[in-house]
């Protein structure tokens, strides 16, 4: 396992950090993994200029929770009792971990 893969499932693991969650290609099982959530502050051109942020709700999930499931569009991540639907999914550069832009329950 490389650095970057084993401080991955580290910060994954890590219940100040890490949140249980479940995955699944609709109507497929969940799966059982952890993600870590994130609010993206990036700033939006052309609406307002500076201040103006991205409201949208972000989980990077292990892509060994997954395993050969590829995340995209019309996924389903739960978070307790919350589903929210997956508008977007990005593989990072190592392939270790996938961002999935979650749509608010």
């Amino acid at each position: 396992m490389s650095a970057f893969a084993s401080m991955l499932a580290a910060v994954h693991a890590d219940s100040n950090i890490g949140t249980p969650a479940d995955f699944r290609h609709p109507p497929g099982p969940w799966v059982p993994a952890r993600v870590v959530l994130s609010r993206p502050t990036d700033t939006i051109g052309g609406l307002g200029g500076l201040g103006t942020r991205a409201g949208s709700l972000s989980a990077t999930i292990l892509a060994g929770d997954i395993a050969s499931l590829e995340p995209q569009r019309g996924d389903e991540v739960r978070i307790g009792t919350t589903v929210h639907r997956v508008e977007d999914a990005e593989r990072d550069p190592l392939g270790l971990s996938w961002r999935l832009v979650l749509a608010e329950g």
